[in-house]
């Protein structure tokens, strides 16, 4: 009764492991403008943590090519990915007087029409064991 017991244990834990295990993604950032400032690009996991600007993962790279790609080994879920091109050096997003912006900016699930939206639920994008990539285009505003 013990042994199956540690068996039946033994198995429900390696199960909970395989299916906890990480994701490999490729982050693509396109339409980078080369050696024109750091390119940031940012992971959100969930809406408050947006909302909060309190990325779970915070990448900065060099805009040596127009499109720039990034590793990186997530649990499985939902993400919001943003990127931005910091012009001027000071690593924030800047905004003209009506909050529009002034730098190359880029989010998940964005076709360049109109302005994104600060909603988690319509920029995020699943990242599981099928997903390979996600592409970030960086769109001017001004």
């Amino acid at each position: 009764m013990k042994k199956s017991l540690f068996l039946l244990l033994l198995v429900i834990v390696c199960s909970v492991n395989l299916f906890a295990q990480n994701v490999r993604l490729v982050v693509d950032v396109t339409h980078v403008v080369v050696n024109d400032g750091k390119v940031y690009l940012a992971l959100f996991s969930n809406a408050d943590a947006f909302r909060r600007e309190r990325p779970c993962f915070v990448f900065e790279l060099n805009s040596t090519r127009t499109t720039l790609s990034q590793e990186v080994n997530l649990p499985p879920g939902d993400y919001l990915i943003s990127a931005f091109q910091d012009k001027n050096g000071n690593g924030d997003l800047d905004f003209n007087l009506l909050g529009v912006p002034t730098e190359l900016v880029g989010i998940s699930n964005y076709n360049g029409r109109g302005f994104p939206t600060r909603n988690f639920n319509r920029h995020k994008v699943p990242v599981n064991e099928t997903t390979e990539r996600v592409t970030v285009r960086l769109h001017k505003f001004w």
